[in-house]
């Protein structure tokens, strides 16, 4: 007895939710055409004008020149000391002070390395955006070249480095 009352109570919910969808004809939009289906289509806006100046301003530019050259110093200024120091650990075992010092030195330059990366990655967002807004600049192309050829030194003396030392 009790299933069928269960059953039933089930049943009424059901019939009752039921007619709770069901409505009026009047509650639903018309499908009719609306005035703005009908009207004229909009005219398209004006194609903006090309950019014909310049996309980095000078400023900017020598400002991160300067951080890229002065990156490049600091290495120079290091790369000596880290000479001096993977020569004097070529040849040591790993757990010898002499290549414990060595690392030191190869992490410092390597560090300053990434500054200069660092400048070059700003100017390749600026050359990225340059060439989006279809605005290149001379100025910024060889600014990158220039700090491309200054980390591929700071590179190449890095591996001599490790070369000497006998990684």
């Amino acid at each position: 007895m009790r299933r069928e009352l269960t059953k039933s109570a089930i049943l009424a919910a059901l019939l009752a939710g039921l007619a709770a969808c069901a409505g009026g004809s009047d509650a639903y939009p018309s499908l009719a055409m609306r005035p703005f289906e009908t009207g004229d289509a909009p005219a398209p806006p004006p194609a903006p004008a090309p950019a014909n100046r310049p996309f980095i301003t000078a400023d900017r530019l020598a400002g991160i020149m300067a951080d890229a050259a002065a990156a490049h110093s600091a290495f120079v200024a290091g790369e000596e000391r880290a000479t001096r120091l993977a020569r004097a650990a070529a040849g040591l075992p790993i757990e010898s002070n002499a290549r414990a010092a060595a690392l030191v030195a190869l992490a410092d330059l390597d560090a300053q390395r990434g500054k200069t990366a660092g400048a070059l990655a700003k100017l390749d967002a600026l050359a990225a955006e340059a060439a989006g807004a279809l605005s290149p600049d001379p100025a910024l192309s060889a600014a990158q070249t220039e700090v491309a050829a200054t980390l591929a030194r700071e590179d190449s003396a890095i591996a001599r480095l490790w070369e000497a030392m006998g990684s």
